[in-house]
């Protein structure tokens, strides 16, 4: 498992995501998180999310994700709120995550 990845927005803008667990604890700090599957090149983002305290909230669906095969969360520190939603849009948008079918039903 890669200790970064880099993913890719509709407008091209690439974002560095840090690996939960390469670091130090999750941080009280906001940010956006994925939760993956696979490695490389078959990385899937199985679900993006946002939050402004990622030690509370990022691991609200983890046990979810685990049913579906999920590996590890990558996390990402964003301090802005309309930021975040935005880039967190640009991510569900690209990479269609299953685990947000809700937020691509209300986008479509």
């Amino acid at each position: 498992m890669k200790d970064q990845i880099e993913c890719r927005t509709r407008s091209g803008e690439s974002l560095r995501f840090v690996l939960q667990g390469a670091g130090p604890p999750l941080s009280r700090r906001a940010g956006n998180f994925l939760y993956v599957r696979g490695e490389g090149a078959g990385l899937e983002v199985l679900y993006a999310g946002e939050t402004d305290d990622l030690a509370e909230h990022a691991q609200d669906r983890w046990t979810e994700a685990q049913a579906l095969g999920a590996t590890a969360i990558y996390v990402r520190l964003n301090l802005t709120a309309a930021l975040r939603r935005l880039e967190l849009a640009e991510l569900v948008s690209v990479y269609e995550p299953p685990m947000n079918t809700e937020d691509l039903r209300r986008a479509g």
